[in-house]
């Protein structure tokens, strides 16, 4: 693996920085700001910026993406008329929730009303300073990367519960209390196709599994393990079919009725993040990351931030299958979406492990290769 990351390039950025502004200063000031602590500290918060610059950037544009795919999939246009191609119509939408004043209802608890949106965002922004994009994104030194990212994605269910009952609404209780059913009965398949995942990796670094996917990407072998980990990343984040806690024509708008304004925004950017970190999960684990096949000719991978460039190519592909998937199907009862994930996602997930077990056991598979810490 590289050892330039983003990280280092921030350090040594910071450092040069530091060292001007130091050999400015004299005595005792000038050992203060040149410390190792100060360099420390900016390095974080540049990278922090760009994490931040990037994961919005793509959260914008993945709006866009989603209101045209949809106008052709209902065939019409979709966004047009703000900028080239509608490209600045979630601008003018976020412009407009940013001067709309937010209003709490009476009876609203005011500490949850207004911590719950806001821990929701902050929560779903934190994964991408773990996800690799590359390998010269970050230094990929986290052995437990994907269990962190899991951890952190799997705090959405209190925040939306702690938003939900403080609003003091009923529709809005029992979308937070669907909410939290739906993301814990979806949990844990999701869990034990990424254990699939992991047995045949062998680790719980992301950026180790994606290495090991060089002779061939994870979805051939473990195509069921990848079926339970969308279906249950698409309840995760709450997309159709599995939308029921903010069903509409049930429930208003579900956990999120009485929010507007910024915080509405909150909610409605949080969702996006979680999508992007979903479709990004399911590159990472299943379909080579940043990596491409080796028949592919070096020119496709040689060019500058090759790397970067083939992983969000993946993981907007991912995205528009999941905005194919909502395009297409209606929602289902919210009967219906805990038997399938009690009876039926668990079983396959079972099923998933086995056959990692399997593939382990045999090391190499006649048509896919070695895996390569275990083929030898």
């Amino acid at each position: 693996m590289s050892n330039v990351t983003l990280y280092s390039i921030s350090y040594d950025l910071s450092h040069a920085v530091v060292f001007a502004v130091g050999s400015l200063a004299y005595g005792s000031w000038r050992a203060a700001i040149d410390s190792n602590a100060v360099v420390t500290t900016i390095a974080v918060l540049v990278f922090a910026v760009i994490l931040l610059a990037a994961s919005m950037l793509n959260t914008i544009v993945l709006i866009w993406y989603e209101r045209k795919l949809l106008g052709r999939f209902m065939d019409r246009r979709g966004a047009m008329h703000v900028g080239y191609a509608g490209l600045l119509q979630n601008f003018a939408d976020g412009l407009k929730l940013f001067r709309k004043h937010t209003f709490a209802p009476r009876e609203a608890d005011d500490l949850g009303f207004y911590f719950g949106p806001t821990a929701y965002m902050v929560s779903s922004m934190l994964i991408f300073g773990i996800l690799p994009i590359s390998s010269g994104w970050n230094s990929g030194a986290l052995p437990l990367s994907l269990l962190l990212a899991l951890v952190i994605f799997s705090f959405a269910p209190l925040f939306i519960f702690v938003s939900a009952w403080s609003s003091n609404n009923k529709y809005s209780l029992m979308g937070g209390m669907r909410s939290a059913a739906q993301m814990i009965a979806y949990e844990v398949p999701l869990l034990l196709a990424v254990v699939a995942v992991v047995l045949v990796a062998g680790s719980f670094d992301l950026s180790t599994i994606v290495y090991e996917q060089q002779n061939y990407w994870f979805w051939g072998p473990l195509v069921v393990a990848l079926v339970v980990f969308v279906a249950a990343m698409l309840a995760e984040m709450e997309r159709i079919p599995f939308d029921l806690p903010e069903a509409e024509a049930e429930l208003v708008e579900g956990w999120n009725t009485e929010y507007g304004g910024m915080l509405f925004a909150f909610f409605m950017l949080a969702d996006y993040l979680r999508a992007l970190v979903g479709s990004i999960l399911v590159v990472l684990l299943f379909l080579g990351g940043w990596t491409l096949p080796t028949w592919v000719p070096s020119a496709a991978t040689s060019f500058p931030l090759a790397g970067i460039f083939w992983f969000m190519v993946k993981t907007y592909i991912v995205f528009g299958l999941f905005v194919w998937v909502r395009a297409s199907l209606p929602r289902v009862r919210t009967d219906q979406l805990l038997r399938v994930g009690w009876n039926r996602m668990i079983p396959l997930a079972l099923l998933s492990v086995f056959l990692a077990a399997l593939l382990v056991s045999a090391r190499c598979l006649p048509v896919f290769g070695c895996v390569p810490s275990l083929g030898g």
